[in-house]
């Protein structure tokens, strides 16, 4: 039998420059785990679990891949910056350390505007299961659009910007290498900021179909007993996954209050900086 995995996340991050591999402030590390194996095709499922499997799948998978760049930029920055590796400390800083007026003339981000579209049809064509209808089941198609626009957002390569400032206290900027990689870090976590607005809060959601879709397997058993392979095998899954989503939404919203903490402070140093990212 094919075995579909609804999921599987587990993210790790050490906090570490971005230079040279050297441990910097220590490390840290936060997982969330959760396998669960459906020993049944996507397509042979009726299409209210395969719509939840297919927007589950790609919520844990979009959380894990922002969680980890989210790491990685905002441990680079502090690296570049000088500071401790938290969201706070780079916050101050940029306001308080950094006094400058600044003009920065931004080139777009390229990116595949069908991409969006794209994921969304292989999405749908993936989660019509036995019914095949060719689109999601109920709540899960908008869920799988979320998906897929963050998907996009992630995808993006940021536009280029030229920036021209005056330092009137702080003489970071004058360096060029050490410029070059906070304003790429900046960009990055700007772009993070946009594609989590397609993430946040949605776990509860998913979580909370998870739980009655494994009380309505029960009612789908008896008036279906053909699904009995099916939905034997599902029935605790379903719980396991829709428990991990809830997991994975504390975990996100956690990266949320970083994100806005720093988004906040480069968007009052450097307001134009934006124009160098898409939400896709």
């Amino acid at each position: 039998m094919i075995k579909n995995r609804i999921a599987a996340l587990l993210a790790t991050a050490a906090l570490s420059t971005g230079c040279g591999g050297a441990a910097f402030g220590g490390s840290a590390s936060v997982s969330v785990s959760a396998s669960a194996d459906i020993k049944v095709p996507l397509a042979k499922m009726p299409a209210k679990y395969a719509s939840w499997v297919v927007e589950a799948e790609g919520y844990l998978y979009a959380v894990n891949d922002a969680y980890a760049r989210h790491t990685q930029a905002m441990n680079d920055l502090a690296a570049a910056l000088g500071v401790e590796a938290n969201a706070s400390a780079i916050a101050n800083f940029i306001r308080d350390a950094i006094q400058v007026e600044s003009t920065l003339v931004c080139q777009p981000p390229s990116f595949s505007a069908g991409l969006v579209s794209e994921c969304t049809a292989s999405a749908n064509a993936r989660a019509s299961g036995s019914a095949g209808s060719g689109g999601a089941y109920g709540d899960a198609s908008a869920g799988i659009k979320a998906n897929c626009q963050a998907k996009a957002s992630l995808s993006l390569r940021p536009g280029s910007c030229t920036l021209q400032t005056t330092v009137t206290e702080h003489p970071i900027l004058s360096d060029k290498a050490r410029w070059a990689k906070i304003e790429t870090n900046m960009k990055i976590i700007l772009q993070l900021s946009a594609a989590n607005a397609f993430l946040d809060g949605r776990g509860a959601g998913i979580n909370s179909r998870g739980l009655k879709l494994h009380v309505e397997s029960v009612t789908d058993l008896a008036s279906e007993p053909s699904l009995v392979l099916q939905l034997n095998n599902i029935q605790a899954e379903l719980k396991k996954g829709a428990q991990a989503t809830g997991e994975a939404n504390d975990k996100q919203r956690a990266m949320n209050r970083d994100l806005q903490i720093m988004t906040s402070a480069i968007d009052s140093q450097f307001p134009t900086m934006r124009a160098a990212i898409n939400a896709g």
